[in-house]
This record gives C-alpha cells, sequence and structure tokens, in this order.
C-alpha cells in the first residue's frame, strides 16, 4: 500500500527522512526545523552530486517569506513564473535548524512543480528541506536512511536551473 500525505506528513514531524520523486528526480526530504532530521540529511552530503546544494522545496511563491530574511521585490515573479524546475539562491535564510545556517547564511530554494508535492508540502504546513539527488535511483547511504517513499518519476527527470538572486534584484546564473 502506498504511503499517503498524512503518513508522510507524520514521518517528517517525527523526525525521519522521507525519499521523494518529482519533476526534477529523486530528494531525500526532512523537516527543516527539526535540527535532528536537519542533522541525519547533512550526514548525506557526501553522497550528493557536485553544484547541487541542500534546498528547500516550498508549495508557491508565498511561502518564500517564511525561509529568505530579506526578499527583493522580483522574487515573488522569478518563483512564481518559473515553467521549469528553477532553484533560487538567496543572501541570508531564516527558520531553518541553525545547523545548515551554520555552514553558510545563503538558503536554496525551489517551488515545486509537481501537485502530489505541492500537497504534501500543503498538508505537512511549512516547506521541505531537501537534498536534490536528480537521477532516477537514489545512492546506497540514501536510500537507507529514508523511511518512506512519495511521489512519482516523470520519464525523464529535468535539472532545475539555478539562480542567485541579489537583493537589489540582480541574477547571475550558476547553472543554465
Amino acid at each position: 500500500m502506498a504511503a499517503t500525505i498524512r503518513d508522510i506528513t507524520y514521518q517528517l514531524r517525527q523526525g525521519n527522512l522521507i525519499a521523494l520523486a518529482d519533476e526534477a528526480g529523486w530528494s531525500v526530504a526532512a523537516d527543516p526545523t527539526n535540527e535532528e532530521a536537519v542533522a541525519k540529511l547533512l550526514t548525506l552530503f557526501s553522497v550528493m552530486p557536485d553544484g547541487v546544494r541542500p534546498t528547500v522545496l516550498i508549495q508557491n511563491a508565498d511561502q518564500l517569506v517564511l525561509y529568505v530574511a530579506k526578499l527583493p521585490d522580483v522574487a515573488y515573479d522569478v518563483v512564481d513564473f518559473a515553467e521549469n524546475p528553477l532553484i533560487v539562491v538567496f543572501e541570508q535564510g531564516k527558520n531553518i535548524a541553525p545547523v545548515l545556517l551554520e555552514q553558510s547564511q545563503e538558503i536554496a530554494v525551489r517551488r515545486s512543480l509537481n501537485a502530489e508535492v505541492q500537497r504534501l508540502i500543503g498538508g505537512f504546513g511549512r516547506g521541505l528541506l531537501t537534498i536534490p539527488f536528480e537521477s532516477l535511483t537514489l545512492p546506497p547511504p540514501a536510500e537507507a536512511a529514508v523511511s518512506e517513499r512519495f511521489g512519482a518519476l516523470p520519464g525523464m527527470p529535468r535539472k532545475p536551473r539555478i539562480i542567485r538572486l541579489d537583493l537589489d534584484g540582480g541574477m547571475a546564473f550558476i547553472r543554465k
């Protein structure tokens, strides 16, 4: 039997990691405010692909204010109108377990384009901190760390573009 959104949100609230499939491939997700869960998630750093960073997955652009301390006005439009996976890196994050913000004050955010994942985030009531593997399979250490799986993979996952958005609204592509 497939896990329901209710089952997954319960697992997240208990500090467990989940495997999450969406338009960008497999990720491992945790509650971003739970220090123990974030610490578990960060143990997967060693198997994370190059050029990828822990990313907060949100339901819609309105959730940006929960995780970004200072937002340029253009941020909502950039996130809302993205038709393909897009990770936006902001200068200063907030409301994330301190263990992550100790490494860097920057925060990467991506709006999920997958309706099921958006419902999961809505049911959970806040974003999910993910380590995106951007692949059709999870590496064995990640597979061993998760308690549940959620979502369905597309035929071919799309690697997200990554941009840095400055407070003055300036943009720079990190990955096109």
